[in-house]
């Protein structure tokens, strides 16, 4: 790059470093808000929320990168123009093919770092954060001593605890057993203490009372006790196996979809199919949302009173192909061998961007006209 390939690069990253921060923090937010009631219900520490606000960002930059590199585009060339500075770089007879150079290697980073994003880090990050949730939701201490809400740890049991300790201690419980129809048990103690020894789980109360109800005869029978067991170690005892999701597969695993179906994968081939596409398509529109915005104002008439109706029409062309790229995903789960459809919104703005600057510049400078004094 030259001096002014340079320059213009340089322009267009400062406002590309403002937009992504800004609609990364917003959707970061948007991410973690739901992960903050499960770590305080299970009394996380701050370490935990930080990691896993961490292993959100690839995704959330997968998705904020394209548009602010499109966003930062539009406004790094409309300030140009509104500071007359790209006046004198096309009146010293740079094509518009020319000055978009900068914006082609600016698009070329971003996709590069996109593709780092989506092949490297964001699946592991995704089957790592995955894994930690599904640690703390199977977590049987800590899932049960959740205060004041009534939970359902198993099918037909149901747990209200009014206050509770780290170390399992409760005070004030309600526990109902529907487990078998035939025979529903409802405990009430005012003390209640959790303990877990190896693949055992128990609650002892004390100073409770027990009513189990018969429908048989319609009788209810009360009986007071000063401690009671109550076995909970069928909790522990579910599968700890979870199903990994799409986007937590590698490049090479979703490049052979019947190898995952045939290891146990539960996944429709079609979902693998587009999950492989999309991460392939997706960094295509870093590079092609940035050239589309430059060509769109490069190859327009300049005006004194600026592109507002330009930068409108770009705005919505760019919204629509995001759109668009967000959809084919669908197309192709439902008809795999459609899968090129995912190429389309990237290949389709690059085109259109090329030709309007090749035509551009082989009709010579556009038309620099400028608007009559009143």
């Amino acid at each position: 790059m030259n001096r002014l390939d340079r320059y213009i690069f340089l322009q267009l990253l400062a406002p590309f470093g403002f937009f992504t921060l800004a609609l990364a923090g917003i959707l970061w937010l948007g991410q973690t808000l739901p992960l903050v009631e499960l770590i305080i219900d299970n009394g996380r520490s701050g370490f935990i929320f930080l990691e896993f606000s961490v292993l959100i960002l690839p995704n959330v930059l997968l998705l904020v990168l394209p548009v602010s590199a499109f966003i930062a585009s539009l406004y790094a060339v409309n300030k140009l123009f509104g500071e007359s500075e790209m006046v004198v770089i096309m009146s010293a007879g740079l094509s518009p093919m020319r000055i978009a150079r900068p914006v082609f290697f600016y698009g070329m980073f971003v996709a590069t770092a996109m593709y780092i994003l989506v092949l490297a880090l964001a699946p592991t990050a995704n089957t790592r954060l995955a894994d930690k949730i599904d640690a703390i939701r199977k977590d049987a201490v800590n899932s049960l001593l959740r205060e004041k809400r009534f939970i359902h740890p198993e099918k037909g049991l149901t747990i209200f605890i009014r206050d509770s300790s780290k170390a399992g201690e409760i005070q004030g419980l309600f526990l109902n057993d529907q487990r078998d129809p035939a025979f529903p048990v409802t405990y009430s103690a005012q003390e209640a203490l959790l303990l877990k020894d190896e693949d055992e789980l128990r609650l002892v109360m004390s100073k409770g009372v027990m009513q189990r109800y018969s429908p048989a005869d319609n009788t209810l029978n009360l009986v007071e006790f000063e401690n009671f067991v109550f076995d909970l170690t069928s909790l522990l005892k579910r599968t700890s196996n979870r199903f990994r999701e799409p986007i937590e597969f590698g490049l090479r695993e979703l490049l052979d979809p019947q190898a995952l179906i045939a290891s146990g994968v539960k996944h429709p081939i079609g979902v693998l199919v587009a999950e492989l596409h999309n991460r392939l398509a997706q960094p295509l529109l870093g590079l092609a949302l940035p050239l589309l915005a430059a060509a769109l104002l490069l190859t327009a008439k300049y005006r004194r009173s600026g592109f507002a109706v330009r930068i409108a029409g770009t705005s919505f062309l760019g919204l629509f192909v995001v759109t668009a790229s967000l959809m084919v995903k669908s197309i192709i789960t439902t008809v795999p061998a459609l899968f090129w459809v995912a190429y389309i919104p990237a290949a389709g703005s690059l085109l259109y961007a090329a030709t309007l600057l090749i035509l551009a510049t082989s009709r010579g400078r556009p038309e620099q006209g400028t608007e009559r004094l009143a």
